[in-house]
Parts: structure tokens; C-alpha cells; sequence
């Protein structure tokens, strides 16, 4: 399975036009995806859905159409062999558990981390940056979000603090950068509809003035 093969893939099951503005970060994150698919130790992973939920409910945050929204998702995941529900229900129970672990405890307390500690150990372990924004989101939903508590899941999952830390600031400014496109967008926008309203004016004044002239 090549790149090329899961962006048909994904063409086939969505073949309509996306904005640009989300358009081009799909396509990144598709081709990511792929390669994290398809390396020898990738593994389904509820915290990895957890992350990448996230991420893609972040990116589409304003997208003109809720329908749509969820067509992509699905056409996404399916693109990659993966079951866009089950990783929509897996996210949505790891999040429930995390706004209700009460903190950093009752996080890492969660067999997911020992299980990856487990695997990281033996280097057997499939990190993306999925997980590091996963165990993000569960901070923020155990309202858990002091960096040593950061530090401490990090390290329930055996996982290195630096790596975690830097796919953070690149998912940070991933959504630092979007934000500043949809603005130019939406400027975009703005001037073309000043602009219509503008010509639609004038044509009227112009009809109107020959009308008066017959």
C-alpha cells in the first residue's frame, strides 16, 4: 500500500472539494498517518484515538457543514484501514475517564500507561504524536495541566518527556498556524462579498439612470 493508494482511497470514499484552509492540513496529516499505518509496530491504541479526535475536532472547529465534518472523518480513517466509530467511541470513554479520574493519579492509573510502559520497555511500542497530544487532552479533562503532571504521565507510560513535549509545540503550532489561515479566509471572504455588494449597487444605479433616461 502505497501513499498515493491511500489518498485514492480516501478521494474515493470523500470526492468532493475541501477549503484549502483544511484541504492541505488533511493531506499532511493523511500521509502521516499512513506511514505510522504501515511501520512494523503500529498498533491500535484508544489513547492514539484520543489524540487524534482532538486534533481533527480542532482543525475542523468552523467548518461550514457538521455533515461534511463527519464524512471526512470517516473517509480519513477508512483511508487508512482504521474504524472511524470505534475510534470515535474509544475517545469519547477515554475522555469520560479522564474528567472523572479526579488527577494525575487517578490517570496513571489507567492500564493504558503500564501497558505502554511495558512496550516502550521492550521497544516494542508505536509512538506518534497522537499520544502525546492523548495524554494532553486527558490532562486537560482531569483539569490536571502543572507540566509535572505533564512529567508524571510521561513517565507512567515510558515515554520520553522531551519527545512528548516537542510534539506538543508542532501540534501547538499546527493550530496556531490554521487559526491564522481561516482568519485570511474569512478577510478574503469578507472583501469579496464588500466587493459583490459594491458591483450590485453600481449595476442597480446604472439601470435605474437608464430607466429615468427613456
Amino acid at each position: 500500500m502505497t501513499v498515493s493508494d491511500t489518498k485514492a482511497k480516501f478521494l474515493q470514499a470523500y470526492p468532493y472539494p475541501i477549503p484549502s484552509v483544511w484541504s492541505t492540513v488533511t493531506q499532511e496529516l493523511l500521509v502521516q498517518g499512513h506511514f505510522a499505518k504501515y511501520n512494523a509496530k503500529s498498533e491500535y491504541s484508544e489513547l492514539a484515538s484520543l489524540g487524534f479526535v482532538s486534533v481533527f475536532d480542532q482543525l475542523y472547529e468552523g467548518f461550514p457543514s457538521e455533515t461534511e465534518k463527519v464524512k471526512i472523518f470517516n473517509a480519513f480513517l477508512g483511508a487508512l484501514g482504521e474504524d472511524a466509530a470505534k475510534t470515535r467511541a474509544d475517545a469519547e470513554a477515554l475522555g469520560a475517564f479522564a474528567a472523572s479520574a479526579g488527577g494525575v493519579d487517578g490517570l496513571s492509573a489507567n492500564p493504558i500507561f503500564a501497558t505502554m510502559a511495558a512496550k516502550s520497555a521492550e521497544n516494542k511500542l508505536m509512538y506518534t504524536k497522537y499520544i502525546a497530544i492523548g495524554i494532553f487532552r486527558m490532562l486537560e479533562l482531569a483539569k490536571a495541566t502543572d507540566p509535572k503532571a505533564l512529567e508524571a504521565l510521561a513517565q507512567a507510560g515510558g515515554l520520553s518527556l522531551k519527545k512528548v513535549n516537542g510534539d506538543l509545540a508542532m501540534y501547538k503550532g499546527l493550530l496556531s498556524k490554521l487559526a491564522s489561515a481561516k482568519e485570511l479566509q474569512e478577510e478574503f471572504l469578507e472583501r469579496e462579498k464588500r466587493k459583490t455588494a459594491e458591483r450590485m449597487a453600481k449595476k442597480a444605479e446604472a439601470e435605474a439612470a437608464a430607466q429615468a433616461s427613456e
